[in-house]
C-alpha cells in the first residue's frame, strides 16, 4: 500500500501509539509504586528494582530482533500478538498474588514493548508524506517523552486513592481498544522479503543486548563495587562488537549499522538517545526526592509533576509542525539550551524553594526536551528510505533503552554516595544532599545535548 492510498496516516498509527504509550508509561509509573510494591509482598527495594530491571532488559533483547521478524512476519500480525501480549502481562501483574508472579507479568509486558515500539517509527514514515514527518513525529513526541512524563503523576493518584495493582488494571480495557483499532487500521506497509536468518547473529543480539541492559542496570542494586558485574558488562560489550561487526559483514544484515555513515542520523540518533536517558534521570530521581526529601505525599508529589508533563505534550506536538516549515536547527538548539537550565536549577532544590520553583524547573527540563526530540527524530530518520528506515528506528530506540538504563543506574549510583558523603544525620537532609548529587549527572547529559544539537546543519524544508 502507498502513501497515496492512505486515507487517514493517523488513524493508521492510532493504536500503535496507545500501546506506545502505555508501555513507556509504564516505565517511571512504577518507579513511583516500588516502595507500595515492597510493603505488599515484604519485599526489599533491592528485589522490587528487578520489576524495573526485568522489563528493560527483556525489551533490550526483543527490541533489535524486531526489524528481522516484520521481514518474515506482517506488521499488523507482530502489533495484534504484542497486544495481546501486553494485556495478558497486565492481567497477570494486577492480580499477582505474589511478587514472582508479577516480575512474570512484568517481563511479558517487555516482550510486547519491545516489538510495538520500532514499528511505531517504521509505519509512521511508510504512511506519512515527506512534508508531513515533522508533523508525525511530533506526534510520537507526545509519546516518547509526554508517557514517561506523567507517569509519576497519574500513578501518584491512582496509588492515593486506589493501590499499585491499579496501575495495570487501567492498561487492560485502554490496550483493548488499542487492540482493535490495530486489527481495523493497520495495513501491511513493510515488505515480508522473508530473508535466511543468521543464527549466530541472532544469538549474539539476544545475549550482547540482554546482557549490555541487564549489566547497566545492576549497578544500580549492587553499586559499582562487585567485580563481577564489570566482567558481565566487558562479556556484553565484547558480544555486541561481534554482532555489529558481524552485520556490517552480512549481504543480508539482521540490522544496518551502515547506515550510521549518514552524518544527519548518526547526529540524530545520539542526540535522542541522550534526550531519553536525561529525561528518564529525572524522572527517576525527582519523585523521590519530594517524597523522601522534601516530604510531599504521593499525591502532591504526582501533582507537582503534571504541569511539566502537559507542557511537554504541547511543546512536543508544537514542534513537530514547527519543524516541516522551518527545520530542526534552531528548534533542537533552543530546546537543548532550556533543557540544560532547567538542569542546572535541580541543584538549587532545596527544603525552602517554593513549589513555584521546584515546578518551573521542571517545565524548563520537560518543555525543552519536547522541543527537541521530534525535530530532532525527523532530521535523522528523514535521511532513510526504504528499508533503511525500518533499521534506523530499530537501532535508534535500541540505543535510547540502552542509553536510558545506563542513565538510570548512574543516577542511582550517584543518589547513594552523595547521601553516604552528607554531614548530615538527619535521613531526609542526607537524601536531598544525594538527589543534588545525583542531578550532577543529568547536568552533564543536558551538557552533551547541548554539544551534539549545535553540529545539527540547517535543511532545505523548501523540497
Amino acid at each position: 500500500m502507498s502513501k497515496e492510498q492512505v486515507n487517514n496516516p493517523f488513524l493508521v498509527i492510532l493504536g500503535v501509539l496507545v500501546i506506545n504509550f502505555l508501555g513507556l508509561f509504564s516505565e517511571t509509573a512504577l518507579n513511583i509504586a516500588l516502595p507500595q510494591i515492597g510493603e505488599s509482598f515484604h519485599v526489599s527495594s533491592g528485589q522490587t528494582q528487578w520489576l524495573i530491571l526485568g522489563y528493560t532488559m527483556v525489551i533490550g533483547i526483543v527490541l533489535p530482533m524486531t526489524t528481522l521478524i516484520s521481514r518474515w512476519v506482517s506488521a499488523k500480525s507482530i502489533l495484534t500478538f504484542a497486544s495481546v501480549v501486553f494485556i495478558m502481562g497486565a492481567i497477570i501483574a494486577a492480580f499477582a498474588p505474589n511478587m514472582t508472579l508479577l516480575l512474570i507479568g512484568r517481563t511479558i509486558q517487555g516482550v510486547s514493548t519491545g516489538l510495538f515500539m520500532p514499528l511505531l517509527f517504521s509505519i509512521t514514515l511508510l504512511v506519512y508524506k515527506k512534508n508531513k514527518i515533522g508533523t508525525a513525529m511530533g506526534i510520537i513526541a507526545v509519546v516518547m517523552n509526554f508517557a514517561p512524563a506523567i507517569g509519576p503523576s497519574l500513578a501518584g493518584v491512582i496509588i492515593n486513592y486506589l493501590s499499585w495493582r491499579w496501575i495495570f488494571i487501567i492498561f487492560v480495557p485502554i490496550s483493548i481498544v488499542s487492540l482493535i483499532l490495530i486489527i481495523r487500521t493497520v495495513p501491511n506497509v513493510i515488505k515480508q522479503t522473508k530473508p535466511k536468518v543468521d543464527t549466530i547473529s541472532v544469538i549474539f543480539s539476544i545475549t550482547g543486548f540482554g546482557f549490555l541492559i541487564t549489566s547497566v542496570g545492576m549497578f544500580s542494586n549492587f553499586g559499582f563495587e562487585k567485580i563481577s558485574l564489570y566482567l558481565l558488562l566487558i562479556v556484553s560489550i565484547i558480544f555486541v562488537y561481534i554482532y555489529v561487526r558481524r552485520q556490517l559483514k552480512l549481504r543480508n544484515p539482521i540490522l544496518n549499522f551502515k547506515i550510521f555513515k549518514y552524518r544527519k542520523y548518526a547526529i540524530s540518533a545520539i542526540i535522542v538517545s541522550l534526550n531519553f536517558a536525561t529525561v528518564m534521570a529525572a524522572m527517576y530521581i525527582m519523585p523521590q526526592m519530594l517524597q523522601s526529601g522534601l516530604k510531599f505525599s504521593t499525591i502532591t508529589a504526582g501533582v507537582i509533576l503534571l504541569p511539566a508533563g502537559l507542557v511537554n505534550a504541547f511543546v512536543s506536538m508544537f514542534s513537530g509542525h514547527l519543524y516541516d516549515s522551518f527545520g530542526a536547527k534552531r528548534l533542537v538548539r533552543i530546546g537543548a539550551l532550556i533543557t540544560l537550565i532547567g538542569a542546572i536549577m535541580l541543584l538549587k532544590i532545596t527544603a525552602e524553594s517554593s513549589l513555584v520553583y521546584v515546578i518551573i524547573t521542571d517545565i524548563l527540563l520537560m518543555g525543552g526536551s519536547g522541543l527537541l526530540l521530534s525535530p530532532a527524530q525527523s532530521y535523522g530518520l528523514g535521511a532513510l528510505s526504504g528499508a533503511d528506515s525500518n533499521d534506523g528506528s530499530t537501532i535508534m530506540n535500541t540505543f535510547q533503552q540502552i542509553l536510558g538504563a545506563l542513565s538510570v543506574s548512574i543516577a542511582t549510583t550517584f543518589l547513594i554516595v552523595g547521601s553516604n558523603m552528607s554531614d548530615s544525620n538527619v535521613k531526609w537532609l542526607k537524601y536531598m544532599d544525594g538527589a543534588h548529587f545525583s542531578f550532577v549527572w543529568v547536568v552533564i547529559l543536558a551538557v552533551l545535548l547541548v554539544f551534539f544539537c549545535f553540529k545539527i546543519e540547517q535543511e532545505d524544508m523548501s523540497s
